[in-house]
C-alpha cells in the first residue's frame, strides 16, 4: 500500500476544495453564463465516453453538418493558449476565467478576427502552419459572450463539431462540462446491449467471458434467467446512453453494481485524470475489442489501481459466488439528467467448470525489460509496456516478423528492430517499417540508427519492410497556370502522397514565404490573398512538398493579379 507524504495529503486536499469552489461559484453565477454556440445542444459525444485510445475528455457538440458557427467565449478570461496542429484537437483555443477553470473549444475552423491576426503574425514570424502559442496574462483578455472563432472540423474530427471542455486551472484536470448547466436536453434512458460474465484466471490462462441474455421487462429493468455459478467473477456491459435531439450512442454518466444490497463497484464521470484517459483499455474487454470492435466495458478492475473516476471499489469489483448460497445482483447505470436502467439477477451457488484456455509463449511481465532477438530482428518490450503479463508469441519471415497474439492492453509502446546491409543511401532514406493488415501496408514512423531500422508501436501483427521511392503529387485546384486572379480571394493546391504520408511542405510567392493553411482530410492547401499585398502584377507560386522519407516535389508556377482594382 502506497502512503501518502504529509505534503501529498495537502495538495490532494486542496486540489478538491479548488474543484468544489468551482463547482460553487458557477453555481453562483448562472447569469453570466453564455451558451458557446447558439444551437440547439444536440451532442454527439459525452464526458467520459470510451473512445478508440482513450476516455473522452469534453464534449463534443453538433453543428448540423454545417461548419462557420460562431463560436462564443463562455464566461470572462483571457486566452492562455493557442494551437493549430494537423491532427489531435486542429485549431483550438483555450481560456482561463477568474473562477479558477478553463474552458477549451476544438476543431475550429478559424479563430476570431483579432486572434486571427494575432496568430497569423506569429505564423508568418516562425513560417509555420502549426503552432502551439501561450499568450501572457491580459495580451489576449476576453468578454463573456465574445466571439473567439468558428466552428470546423479540423484536426482528427470526423465531422464537423465543436469539442468542448472545461478543466481546473491549476491542475488542468477535465471536468464533465455537464456539471456547468449546459443546456442538454435528455429524457431517455440508457439502453444496455449486451450483459457477461467475466472469470479471472490466474497464470498463463486467458480471462473466461460468458454471455447472459437479457430481458426487457419494462421501460427501465432488465432481468436475466437464473445463473448457476461459483468462484470470483465480474460483470461488464455494452451500453449506450442518447439525449434528446440527438440519434449519436453516447457514453453514460455513472454505473453502479450491487451484490446483496452491498455496492461493489460505483464510478461517475464527474473528472478524469490524463493518466485515466490512457488506461481506457483497463475498462474495456481488450480481446473483444480487437476482435469484433464491441466496446464491453468492465465493471471490475482486476490487479489495477483504482482509476479516479472510481466513487467506491471492494475487492477490485469482483465478487465470491459460494456453493449453496444464493446472491441477488443489481447493476444501475445513469445518465447526467438522472435517467436510469437497471439490470436484475439472480446467482445460485453450484460447481461449475469454467473454461481454461492456456496461452502458448513468452511471458512478458510488467516490471521486467525482455529484448527478444531473431535472426535479423530484435523486439524490445520495456518495462511497462503492458498493464499486467502478458503471453507473446513471434514468427518471423523474410522482412516480416509477426506479434501477437493481441490480447492484452498496452501501457507503453514497444520497439520493433530490423538490421540492414543495404549500402544504397536513397534505398536506406526510403525504407520503413509498415505495419501490414491483408495486402494493405501503413506507414510507421521510422528511425535508422547503426544499422538499424527502428519503430515504436502500441499494436501487434505483422510488420515488414516497405519501400517509398514515389515523391507527393502537387496540382493546382481552383486555378490554371499564367491565369489573371485578380477576383479570387484564395488559392487552392491539391498535394497528396500514396505511401509514407506528407511529413511538410513550404510555399513561397515572389520568393517571400506565405502561409498556406493544410486541410489533410481534403488533401488541401490554401492561401489568403488578404495575408500579403504585392505590388507588381506578376506572381512567381513556388510549393515545395516532402514525404516521410524524404521524396520531394516541387512544382512552380506563374499567376496574374491586380491589386489596384480601382
Amino acid at each position: 500500500m502506497r502512503v501518502l507524504s504529509l505534503e501529498m495529503k495537502i495538495k490532494l486536499i486542496c486540489s478538491i476544495v479548488v474543484i468544489h469552489i468551482a463547482f460553487f461559484l458557477w453555481g453562483q453565477n448562472k447569469t453570466d453564463f453564455v451558451s458557446p454556440l447558439n444551437l440547439p445542444f444536440s451532442l454527439s459525444g459525452t464526458f467520459g465516453e470510451p473512445r478508440n485510445t482513450h476516455f473522452h475528455l469534453g464534449i463534443d457538440i453538433k453543428t448540423q453538418g454545417k461548419e462557420g458557427w460562431e463560436v462564443k467565449s463562455i464566461a470572462p478570461g483571457h486566452i492562455s493558449r493557442i494551437r493549430v496542429s494537423l491532427g489531435g484537437y486542429g485549431k483550438a483555443l483555450y481560456i482561463d476565467h477568474p473562477d479558477q477553470t478553463s474552458s477549451v473549444y476544438a476543431h475550429l475552423k478559424k479563430f476570431g478576427p483579432e486572434i486571427e491576426a494575432y496568430i497569423k503574425s506569429i505564423q508568418y514570424e516562425k513560417e509555420s502552419y502549426t503552432l502551439q502559442q501561450f499568450p501572457k496574462k491580459g495580451e489576449l483578455t476576453i468578454a463573456a459572450g465574445e466571439v473567439i472563432g468558428y466552428s470546423g472540423n479540423t484536426g482528427s474530427s470526423s465531422g464537423p463539431h465543436l469539442h468542448f471542455e472545461i478543466r481546473d486551472t491549476e491542475s488542468q484536470k477535465p471536468l464533465n462540462p455537464l456539471l456547468f448547466n449546459l443546456p442538454v436536453k435528455d429524457s431517455q434512458r440508457p439502453q444496455v446491449q449486451e450483459l457477461f460474465l467475466f472469470y479471472p484466471q490466474k497464470n498463463n490462462t486467458l480471462t473466461h467471458s460468458e454471455f447472459v441474455s437479457l430481458n426487457k421487462v419494462n421501460d427501465s429493468t432488465y432481468h436475466t434467467p437464473m445463473i448457476n455459478s461459483s468462484g470470483k467473477m465480474g460483470l461488464g456491459l455494452r451500453m449506450f446512453d442518447r439525449q434528446d435531439l440527438s440519434y449519436s450512442r453516447n457514453g453514460i454518466y455513472k454505473a453502479r453494481v450491487d451484490i446483496n444490497g452491498k455496492t461493489i463497484v460505483h464510478y461517475e464521470f464527474d473528472q478524469l485524470d490524463y493518466s485515466d484517459s490512457e488506461k481506457l483499455f483497463v475498462n474495456l474487454d481488450y480481446p473483444n475489442y480487437k476482435q469484433k470492435k464491441n466496446k464491453i466495458q468492465k465493471l471490475f478492475f482486476q490487479n489495477h489501481k483504482p482509476l479516479t473516476f472510481m466513487k467506491s471499489l471492494t475487492d477490485e469489483g469482483l465478487f465470491n459466488i459460494e456453493l449453496g448460497k444464493s446472491y441477488q445482483v443489481r447493476v444501475i447505470i445513469e445518465d447526467f439528467s438522472g435517467n436510469a436502467s437497471y439490470i436484475e439477477m439472480y446467482i445460485e451457488g453450484t460447481k461449475k467448470k469454467i473454461p481454461n484456455k492456456k496461452l502458448e509463449g513468452k511471458l512478458i511481465e510488467p516490471r521486467l525489460d525482455y529484448i527478444l532477438t531473431l535472426n535479423d530482428k530484435e523486439v524490445f518490450f520495456p518495462k511497462k509496456t503492458f498493464f499486467e503479463n502478458a503471453i507473446i508469441q513471434i514468427e518471423e519471415a523474410k522482412n516480416t516478423i509477426s506479434i501477437g497474439p493481441n490480447l492484452f492492453p498496452f501501457n507503453n509502446p514497444y520497439e520493433i528492430q530490423f538490421k540492414t546491409n543495404e549500402e544504397d543511401t536513397t534505398k536506406l532514406r526510403q525504407t520503413f517499417i509498415a505495419k501490414k493488415t491483408g495486402k494493405k501496408l501503413s506507414f510507421l514512423p521510422t528511425t535508422l540508427d547503426k544499422g538499424h531500422w527502428k519503430t515504436k508501436v502500441k499494436d501487434m501483427g505483422d510488420f515488414t519492410l516497405a519501400r517509398d521511392s514515389v515523391a507527393p503529387k502537387i496540382s493546382p485546384s481552383n486555378f490554371r497556370p499564367n491565369q489573371w486572379l485578380s477576383k479570387f480571394k484564395f488559392i487552392k493546391v491539391k498535394i497528396s502522397d500514396d505511401f509514407s504520408g506528407i511529413k511538410s511542405y513550404r510555399g513561397t510567392i515572389n520568393g517571400q514565404w506565405v502561409l498556406f493553411e493544410y486541410e489533410p482530410k481534403r488533401k488541401l492547401l490554401t492561401y489568403d490573398f488578404s495575408d500579403k499585398v504585392f505590388e507588381q502584377a506578376k506572381h512567381e507560386l513556388e510549393l515545395e512538398v516532402e514525404d516521410n522519407v524524404g521524396n520531394k516535389s516541387i512544382y512552380k508556377t506563374i499567376f496574374f493579379r491586380k491589386y489596384n482594382l480601382n
